[in-house]
Order: structure tokens, then C-alpha cells, then sequence
């Protein structure tokens, strides 16, 4: 049973690795004396189509001069960023390159707790480097200097310095997600950018460079008991609007005060719901907002537009 197992991961290894490639970047920094010198720094990548289009982590390219991309035989590339969205951690490369290898990909919507995931990255510019383990958790959410990451999953394949940006496969050797954080002080615990999460808005950024991230123009805090009880809210659950910028929602006629208890055919629980509905949308898409003001409950339309 074991002999099968091994047996299985080291053939999802050789048909997986080729398809992953070491990222180089450097950045220039001021030293002393005002001395300007470059700065290497180093991630993964995998590429996703035989045109030559990598994906990686936008923090493994942010604020970078040249990148440069070494293919697991040998060769290398310049490569430009075509597009980059910080908020998401999503960043895509393209290599001018002929008889590359893309790597097959799966679906995170069908994952289960507890199968199995390999991970595959070039950890400090060492080569390929593989780690094994399992889907920990699924729906993960993590939040950085730059990036509040949601619907990710956690991992006890271990990701080191220079995976970010490398692949998270299933035992067919399916990317089902892209390594981009670990909790510096514990085992075993790593994050990946699940792949439908990925595979939504890269079209987006390979045509425009960006992502336009849907805003419904609120600032709200999650109702809970004592809230509801020290505002006299109606309800106990929702998000309780404390502030509207000018914007989508405040054109709407919704007011601080005003609990949202609904949008669409989704029942609002909590702020962090709320913002997750949302970012599955698009900026222009109309919202039918359910919400409790006084005593009564009443509804009305808002169209997203692109965060400011």
C-alpha cells in the first residue's frame, strides 16, 4: 500500500515539475552613503499555457526592476508582469519561450478536507524542492500588509521562503492552488490562493493589467448581542452600517443604522460575509439589498463600482 502511494506522488512529481519555474527579481535599494545597489530576491511560478504565461504571487514581484525566469531545464528568460493585483496576492509573468510544459488545472470548489496535497516551488533559488501533506482546512481567511486573502486553503505540506508563487497539486497532478503564506512560528500550517479564486479573474488581468475590485461604499461592524442590545437594533446578526462614504450605497438610500440582513438570494450573518459576497461580484453588477432600519425591513438596488 505505501510502495503504491510513493509510487503515485514521485509520478505527479516528474509530470508536475516541469511546469515550474524559479522567479528572480531585483529590486534597486539605497545603501550607505546613499550608494544605490541591486537586490535579488527570489519565488515561484508555474506556468498555466504554452504561450507562455507564469503565474506567482504579486508580493514576489512587487516594486521590482527586472524579473527573470529559470525553467526547470535550464533555460532562461526575461519575463514582463502583465498584470498584478496586490489585493489578491495575483500576479502573471510572460516569457517569450518555445516547448514549455503548462501544468494541468484543477477545481478547489472540489476539494476535501483531509486528501492529499503536494507542494512544489523552488525554495531560495535551491531547485525544485516537493513537500507533501494534506488539505488541512478549506475557506481560510488571512490578512497582510497589503492583502486581506479569503477562501484560501490551508495546508500541511510545508511552504518554505521561495515557494510563494509555486504550486499546490492533488495526486493527479492538478494545480488546485498557489502557495503564498506560512505562520513563521509554527509547523505544518501554510496557506494557498485557492485556484477557481485565480482562474476568475485571470482574464481581467491579462487584458487590463489590474483588477477592479467591486465596492459597495459602506463601513459596517458585525452585529452581535450586546450591539443589538446597547443600539436597540431589530435584529442580532447582519452588518451594522456605522459610516457611508459618498458612494454606491449611500446613492441607494441606506443610512448609518441601517442593518443589512440580505443581499440577493444570501442571508447576511456578519461583516466578513458581507465583504466575501462582494468580492465574488463584479463592478457594475447590481446588488438587491435587504436591510432593517427601525422596526421594519426594505430593499433596494446597488450597483458596485471600482474601489477607489
Amino acid at each position: 500500500m505505501l510502495q503504491t502511494i510513493e509510487q503515485k506522488i514521485m509520478e505527479v512529481v516528474e509530470k508536475v515539475v516541469p511546469s515550474v519555474v524559479s522567479v528572480t527579481t531585483t529590486t534597486l535599494a539605497r545603501a550607505r552613503f546613499s550608494q544605490v545597489v541591486p537586490v535579488k530576491g527570489q519565488g515561484s511560478g508555474v506556468i498555466i499555457s504554452e504561450d507562455g504565461f507564469i503565474l506567482t504571487n504579486a508580493h514576489v514581484v512587487e516594486g521590482v526592476r527586472d524579473v527573470s525566469i529559470s525553467l526547470h531545464d535550464g533555460r532562461h528568460y526575461q519575463a514582463v508582469v502583465v498584470g498584478e493585483s496586490r489585493t489578491r496576492d495575483v500576479a502573471i509573468l510572460k516569457i517569450n519561450a518555445d516547448k514549455i510544459t503548462p501544468i494541468e488545472i484543477g477545481k478547489s470548489s472540489e476539494l476535501k478536507q483531509g486528501q492529499f496535497a503536494i507542494a512544489i516551488g523552488n525554495p531560495l533559488g535551491l531547485g525544485s524542492t516537493v513537500t507533501f501533506g494534506m488539505v488541512s482546512a478549506l475557506d481560510r481567511t488571512i490578512r497582510g500588509q497589503n492583502a486581506h486573502l479569503e477562501g484560501l486553503i490551508q495546508t500541511s505540506a510545508q511552504i518554505n521562503p521561495g515557494n510563494s508563487g509555486g504550486a499546490l497539486v492533488d495526486t493527479d497532478g492538478k494545480l488546485i492552488g498557489m502557495p503564498t503564506a506560512m505562520i513563521q512560528w509554527s509547523q505544518g500550517i501554510g496557506f494557498a490562493i485557492a485556484i477557481d479564486s485565480i482562474m476568475d479573474v485571470y482574464e481581467e488581468l491579462v487584458q487590463t493589467g489590474t483588477i477592479q475590485t467591486p465596492w459597495m461604499g459602506i463601513v459596517g461592524v458585525t452585529v452581535n448581542g450586546a450591539i443589538a442590545e446597547n443600539y436597540r437594533l431589530p435584529v442580532d446578526t447582519g452588518a451594522l452600517l456605522v459610516e457611508l462614504p459618498r458612494g454606491p450605497s449611500s446613492k441607494a438610500g441606506l443610512k448609518p443604522g441601517d442593518v443589512i440582513i440580505g443581499i440577493d438570494d444570501e442571508e447576511i450573518k456578519d461583516m466578513e460575509h458581507l465583504r466575501t459576497y462582494i468580492l465574488t461580484k463584479k463592478v457594475g453588477e447590481k446588488l438587491r439589498v435587504r436591510f432593517a432600519r427601525d422596526r421594519d425591513v426594505f430593499e433596494v438596488y446597488v450597483a458596485l463600482s471600482p474601489a477607489p
